[in-house]
């Protein structure tokens, strides 16, 4: 008897301490990792970064946000409230995340400059929010008059008031016309239920389109003046038409700009320095290379997510070593430094897709893998004059639609020596000179401690006797497949 009284003792205070550590668990505040970081966008505006999780499929929570930051204080001010108030929803949804949920948070923000003058500065963010299923995204417009040092609503823009209402107007209509055209597209659907699919809809729309800050807080527009009004999913439609954007041609709006702002919407939409035109020539079927892999002993340093603050300091120690590499780079980072990464394909380094702006492209629709695809492929293209031949998906995440619309052969890798995790360069160097014959290594020249390992991992390399080469050189004599992986050269 006392033996199972002792035995039911420990059981009790066994169960005791576990709940305790749960309750210390649960009062414990919940802390993640994050990795900042600043590039150089032009001399008077950087991008900030904030990163949570790897670039790798085993971080569940992803989080990236790059924001602007300029020379002056206001902006900065409000532009860093803004990207904290983007972190502290996701700490808030990953704390309440279920860990054994299949599917992770991914979230993202970036920012174009969509125009730069001596009065007005204008920033487009664009947020996408996974929860684990579907991408909810979002577009934030911030103009600031640098003079009178205030962010400018688009009703300023567009004032008075009688003047946002008449635009407003000619959106609606425009709106109107876009959701009716979708309406009649679907198929499968009888006309008196499009007919109630459309007076369902029409309420909301009036809704969304109304004149308020509140309704227009995303726009852009181009050189040319062509205005674009981002609507957000759900704003003036069901979810299932997804989001809305409507373009206005100049001549359909000019006349109700503010006559203050009008020079606005007409100036150039990127300014700075210019890029001497690259004529683009039709690839030649093959590329005959110094280095033969099929003979030699070669290795491909791959560099993903780049251009970046650190990319020309990385170009000049491949040009010192007279080593190749290959950037897989993103879309909208090409976009924004587009000097850095035309001289990165000058002195012989290829330029690969890694995603317009580093989406999982598992989640999405086939349209949206399509599209990250297509417009990385043309920024990249327009840039070197040279069709993009290899794709590499972000977090090396794929399935059977993205490989059906890589319409590229796809390049992973074989050795992560975790450079995003540990930022010593010693480690990174020591990793990374552990490649083996005929392999590709992933590393991310955003990191600087990965710059600085990049000196010693070249002499490691070369001492065995390895060739650095580019993925194109490593798999000359091999024909690649679209849509099929690559690793290695086997």
């Amino acid at each position: 008897m006392k033996n199972i009284v002792y035995v039911l003792i420990l059981v009790v205070i066994n169960f005791n301490c576990k709940e305790a550590k749960k309750e210390e668990a649960i009062d414990a505040p919940f802390r993640i990792e994050l990795d900042e970081s600043v590039e150089a966008l032009s001399d008077s505006i950087q991008i900030k970064n904030i990163q949570v999780g790897s670039d790798t499929s085993n971080d569940k929570n992803k989080l990236h946000i790059s924001y602007p930051s300029t020379v002056y204080n206001f902006i900065n001010n409000d532009q860093e409230a803004f990207a904290q108030s983007y972190l502290k929803e996701f700490e808030a949804a990953a704390k309440g995340k279920n860990e054994e949920a299949i599917a992770g948070l991914d979230f993202g923000q970036h920012f174009e400059l969509v125009a730069s003058s001596p009065t007005v500065l204008t920033f487009l963010i664009e947020r996408y929010t996974s929860y684990g299923n579907n991408y909810d995204t979002q577009f934030f417009t911030y103009v600031y008059d640098v003079k009178d040092q205030k962010r400018l609503p688009f009703s300023r823009l567009f004032s008075p008031k009688e003047n946002f209402e008449k635009l407003a107007t000619i959106v609606q209509s425009e709106t109107k016309a876009i959701l009716k055209e979708k309406i009649a597209a679907m198929e499968g659907v009888s006309a008196s239920d499009k007919e109630a699919l459309w007076n369902n809809a029409e309420e909301m729309l009036i809704e969304g389109t109304m004149p308020s800050d509140e309704n227009y807080d995303g726009f852009s527009w181009d050189a040319s003046g062509k205005l674009t009004i981002y609507f957000d999913k759900y704003q003036v439609a069901s979810g299932n038409f997804g989001a809305i954007e409507v373009k206005l041609s100049p001549d359909s709006y000019r006349h109700l700009v503010a006559e203050k702002y009008l020079e606005v919407f007409l100036i150039p939409a990127e300014k700075g320095e210019e890029l001497l035109p690259t004529e683009k020539e039709p690839k030649t079927a093959e590329t005959s290379f110094e280095v033969d892999c099929s003979k030699e002993p070669c290795v491909a340093i791959t560099f993903d997510d780049g251009p970046a603050k650190y990319t020309t300091q990385l170009l000049d120690i491949l040009k010192k070593h007279e080593v190749k590499a290959t950037f897989f780079v993103l879309g909208k980072s090409a976009k924004v430094q587009k000097n850095t990464l035309l001289r990165a394909y000058k002195e012989g380094h290829q330029i690969g897709n890694h995603s317009w702006d580093h989406k999982d492209l598992k989640r999405l629709s086939e349209e949206a893998v399509i599209q990250q695809i297509n417009e990385t492929n043309e920024v990249i293209s327009n840039i070197i004059g040279e069709d993009v031949q290899v794709l590499r998906p972000p977090y090396g995440s794929l399935n059977d639609m993205v490989k059906a619309h890589a319409n590229m052969p796809i390049i992973l890798w074989n050795l992560d020596p975790l450079d995003w995790k540990d930022r010593k360069t010693d480690i990174v160097a020591e990793r990374i000179s552990e490649a083996s014959i005929n392999g590709i290594v992933l590393a991310h020249d955003i990191h600087p401690s990965t710059v600085a390992a990049m000196p010693q991992v070249i002499s490691n390399l070369k001492a065995k006797g390895y060739h650095l080469v580019t993925i194109e050189n490593l798999f000359a004599g091999k024909e690649l497949e679209e849509g099929k992986v690559y690793s290695r050269r086997r």
